[in-house]
């Protein structure tokens, strides 16, 4: 028993001992973080202050040298984290409140540096321009160009499907696309964003109807489309964003009508613009953890008439705190319900990877795969509501600061893609094509 005692006593004071070497050590780390700090020696201000919240030295100024000097390393996720929790052991010093603001700003944290900004003394907003909040956020224009790269599909088009089936057949030529959209700030918590696009799409179209065959290799429809969304912060690093995509498709459309008198009908074609509503609404739930930001997507809509239910889930890493490098990572799964108990299930996965180059020049780079038919992206802002089937997509981008609001995007896309003739009746599917298709994409993007 007595040996046991001794033991117990034994350890008590060696950990004692090493509270009390702690405590005796703490003005010491307390002097070399501050000299560390006063020479601008952020690398090792920075492991000594991890090594001495190791051992549990945590205390306000060190958390302010250590959210100052990862803020000077750009490494603007860790720095959040120190600055966030001194200024919750002393939220009395405006210095720190600006350094989080812009460390909110530079981790594209955008609504909670509105709402710190919000708080500022007056000699502080005036500093950092902050008196009046722009009611506009950004706004974006921007152009893209879709084209066949196969040409010959079009050209030596030929099909193989039994005569005696009704059915049609779309392969894409190419495309124009418009957009504009905006962002208004309406409450430090609270934006909104809205798009418009319009879309003129030419196609090949093959038909077959009453054993007859009909070819046009010059169809065209055109796509008007109204985007809103609403993102609100919730809580600290957790944000809802909701919204709605209406579409309205039109298109031309040949009937037979039948006139004269009973027992000598004379039949005429007659073709006639017909229009089409699409609408998909969409729920996503972001968390922003230090360096990682999780996100999930819920998509319900109607597109061509076919009921649409999309989930994603979303992983974003930034492994230097900052935009310096990062990576998203995004898997779906895609539910499309025909009608009449007809449905198609498919699995999408995205990755895409960006860098800095220089101050003024990002690169990015992407790939997805799966079959994506009337699959959405970007929270419902992409809608890949194409005539035919997007295998595989692959591309980069180049961002370039031209001004400090001021961003220009050029976007270059190579799609596998594949077309087949669908019967309008039956589930089977006839005289597949595939091929590849180009894409161009110039962004411009003011900030305000």
């Amino acid at each position: 028993m007595y040996r046991k005692l001794i033991l117990f006593v034994l350890i008590w004071g060696m950990g004692l001992s090493d509270k009390l070497s702690a405590q005796e050590s703490l003005p010491q780390m307390d002097l070399l973080t501050y000299q560390l700090f006063q020479q601008k020696a952020w690398d090792e201000l920075i492991k000594e202050g991890n090594k001495a919240i190791q051992n549990g030295m945590d205390y306000y100024y060190l958390r302010v040298r250590m959210g100052i000097a990862y803020y000077e390393k750009t490494n603007y996720h860790d720095a959040i984290h120190h600055l966030e929790k001194a200024i919750k052991m002393n939220n009395a010093e405006p210095y720190l409140q600006e350094y989080l603001y812009y460390a909110y700003l530079f981790a594209g944290r955008n609504a909670e540096a509105r709402l710190i900004a919000k708080d500022f003394h007056p000699a502080l907003k005036k500093k950092t321009q902050t008196e009046q909040i722009s009611g506009i956020g950004k706004i974006d224009l921007a152009y893209n160009y879709t084209g066949q790269s196969d040409p010959a599909v079009l050209d030596g088009f030929t099909a193989e499907v039994p005569i005696e089936i009704d059915g049609a057949q779309f392969i894409p030529d190419k495309h124009h696309y418009y957009y504009l959209g905006f962002e208004l700030n309406i409450a430090p918590r609270f934006s909104l964003y809205q798009g418009y696009s319009y879309l003129q799409v030419d196609h090949l179209l093959y038909s077959q109807f009453a054993g007859e065959e009909f070819l046009d290799g010059n169809y065209s429809s055109s796509l008007h489309q109204y985007y809103v969304a609403g993102n609100f912060l919730l809580s600290k690093g957790l944000s809802l964003l909701g919204g709605i995509h209406f579409m309205r498709r039109i298109f031309p459309m040949t009937t037979e009508i039948i006139t004269g008198p009973p027992g000598r009908p004379v039949a005429t074609l007659t073709t006639s613009n017909v229009g089409e509503n699409d609408l998909v609404w969409f729920l996503s739930l972001y968390k922003r953890f230090n360096k990682v930001s999780l996100g999930a997507t819920y998509y319900r809509g109607s597109l061509f008439n076919f009921t649409q239910n999309q989930g994603d889930a979303k992983l974003i890493y930034y492994p230097f705190g900052n935009l310096n490098l990062y990576t998203q990572s995004t898997f779906s799964y895609h539910l499309q319900d025909f009608g009449n108990g007809n449905t198609i299930n498919n699995s999408v996965f995205d990755q895409q990877i960006g860098f800095k180059t220089t101050p003024w020049l990002w690169v990015e780079g992407y790939g997805t795969i799966g079959n994506m038919n009337n699959f959405l992206m970007n929270d419902g802002l992409v809608v890949f509501n194409r005539m035919d089937t997007i295998k595989q997509r692959l591309g980069g981008r180049l961002i370039m600061l031209a001004e400090s609001n001021l961003k220009l995007t050029f976007d270059y896309t190579f799609f596998r893609n594949e077309s087949e003739f669908f019967p309008y009746s039956g589930n089977e599917s006839f005289n597949k094509q595939e091929y590849n298709i180009r894409s161009l994409t110039g962004i411009l993007t003011w900030t305000f």
